[in-house]
């Protein structure tokens, strides 16, 4: 794997776990003392992303959840939709720079006989 499909790949992983996150803030929006998660991205040194979870209490999760319309609720519908729809994006972006480095692959290789 060449160092811009290791980095694509990195951006897969970022954007898969950004999106499970997001997933399981959703599916427990109603859950009692249930902590959100949010995917925290680091750079890594010589190109590619690092993902990991971060759960921590939210002091304004009330106030998040007046403005999605679950009173009870820390899960902030709307600002999903937002990370949902970014984690998708991006994975869609890195999915498209692996097809372009594999494309680049087959024209070194083809152009060496």
């Amino acid at each position: 794997m060449g160092k811009g499909s290791a980095i694509a790949s990195s951006g897969l992983s970022a954007a898969e776990l950004s999106l499970e996150v997001s997933a399981a803030n959703v599916a427990n929006a109603r859950t009692a003392d249930f902590v959100p998660g949010r995917a925290e991205v680091q750079e890594e040194k010589g190109g590619g992303a690092e993902a990991f979870l971060v759960k921590e209490p939210d002091p304004l999760a009330e106030v998040r959840a007046d403005r999605a319309l679950l009173l009870p609720s820390p899960v902030d519908l709307v600002e999903e939709i937002v990370n949902q729809s970014r984690a998708a994006a991006v994975y869609r972006a890195n999915l498209e720079s692996l097809r372009t480095d594999e494309e680049m692959d087959r024209a070194a290789k083809a152009l060496k006989g």
